[in-house]
């Protein structure tokens, strides 16, 4: 009997130790749910892009050759309209155009002497001419001889005045002349010189642009001497700013002019900004170089002002295209194929067949099936624990390159 007994405890020892042990190295799975959705639906398109201003104005180097940058507004700083924004050396400009100054004041100078010399060559002429005239007057009536001699030398007089006054005009003509040419050259030059410092067209922030530097590309700087007609600097109004997206072929034509865009930033994903769509290309392009993936370029202006808004950073925008209330929605990953059925689970692992409709990036409408509030598994319960915690019971179309979206807002619409 002590035997048996002895027999039987060992046996629960044995029992006990292996459950236990198999207890202990054996992991518990706890399988995520969520509360089916019942509220306003968005209906979105996402499109990713970057910030960038409506407005930019790109300062250029003045097409004059041997330029040299002396100064440039601090990169970043805002300037208003009419500020300096760089400066050459202006040494030449300035040499050259007190050389001219200096040529027009002789030239004028030359100019004044000509026009009194003209002025007292032809009182005197005039004197001349008309005392030849009154001596012919007064011996037109003597013998012929003298009467001949005196019309003769009324004629040279006037043959005189006429040569001398032309060639004193010819010399009053060409002082002027000079004047004008001199004149033309001081403006010139003072142009130059006036281009010598750049002032702003816009108000804006400035953005330093890449040049070629020794066979390299590098931000412009002090000290250095650019082509004629080189861009320098950036301007950008950042009073309108705007996003330069993009969206696939497949989406485009669901996109339009005027609808709703919630944007947000990826440095500060918590903020979200609202616009809308202002301009949609007309031909579509390749997303890059050696992809074959065709897109449509998006343009959003962005209504809200914030400081933080800067030309270049990266975003993403959802494009509204409908917002619908009183929706039943479940998540995308929630909703699993199986045998022909599309089906989600509640908490309790049992599978209810639902109808689907319209989807965003994150939530899927549920037309049927579902009421609102039950709890459902995010992931498939049916899976062997090798496949679990988190990872999906199936991977459908309906999930595949889905991400959630930024939160929704926008004017409500009913169904």
């Amino acid at each position: 009997m002590k035997k048996y007994i002895y027999i039987g405890a060992v046996l629960v020892i044995v029992l006990v130790g292996f459950y236990g042990v198999n207890a202990l190295f054996t992991t518990s799975y706890d399988i995520p749910t969520t509360l089916v959705d019942r509220g306003e639906f968005v209906v979105s398109v996402k499109a990713s892009g970057r910030i960038d201003a409506k407005r930019n104005y790109t300062v250029s180097a003045p097409r004059i050759r041997g330029l040299q940058i002396t100064w440039m507004a601090p990169e970043g700083s805002m300037v208003n309209k009419g500020d300096s924004i760089i400066k050459f050396d202006a040494t030449q400009q300035i040499n050259d155009l007190t050389d001219h100054q200096s040529t027009l004041k002789i030239n004028q100078k030359t100019l004044e002497r000509a026009e009194k010399e003209y002025t007292i060559q032809e009182k005197q002429l005039n004197l001349e001419l008309q005392k030849a005239e009154r001596n012919y007057d007064e011996q037109k009536h003597e013998a012929p001889k003298m009467a001949e001699e005196a019309r003769l030398e009324m004629e040279l007089a006037g043959l005189n005045f006429q040569a001398k006054m032309d060639q004193f005009k010819g010399d009053v003509d060409k002082a002027e002349l000079e004047v004008k040419r001199a004149e033309t050259q001081v403006t010139m030059a003072q142009k130059e010189l006036d281009q010598m410092t750049i002032n702003a067209a816009i108000p804006g922030m400035v953005v330093y642009l890449e040049i070629w530097k020794g066979g390299t590309m590098g931000k412009v700087q002090e000290g250095d001497s650019p082509w004629p007609g080189q861009g320098l600097i950036n301007l950008p109004d950042l009073s309108e700013m705007i996003v330069d997206s993009y969206v696939s072929e497949v989406d485009a034509a669901k996109v339009d002019t005027g609808q709703e865009v919630l944007v947000s930033l990826d440095a500060f994903p918590d903020m979200q900004y609202h616009g809308q769509v202002t301009k949609i290309a007309t031909l579509a392009r390749r997303k890059d170089y050696n992809s074959k993936i065709n897109v449509f370029d998006v343009e959003v202006t962005i209504n809200d002002h914030d400081e933080k808004l800067k030309p270049g950073m990266s975003s993403s925008a959802k494009i509204i295209l409908d917002l619908i209330g009183d929706v039943i929605s479940v998540p995308l990953e929630a909703v699993f194929e199986k045998e022909d059925r599309t089906i989600v689970y509640l908490d309790n692992k049992k599978p209810v067949e639902v109808e689907v409709g319209q989807r965003n990036d994150m939530q899927v409408e549920i037309l049927s099936g579902l009421a609102g509030g039950e709890e459902i598994c995010l992931v498939d319960p049916t899976l062997d624990e090798q496949g679990l915690p988190g990872d999906k019971a199936t991977e459908p179309e309906l999930n595949k390159g889905r991400t959630k979206p930024p939160a929704s807002g926008g004017k409500r619409k009913g169904r």
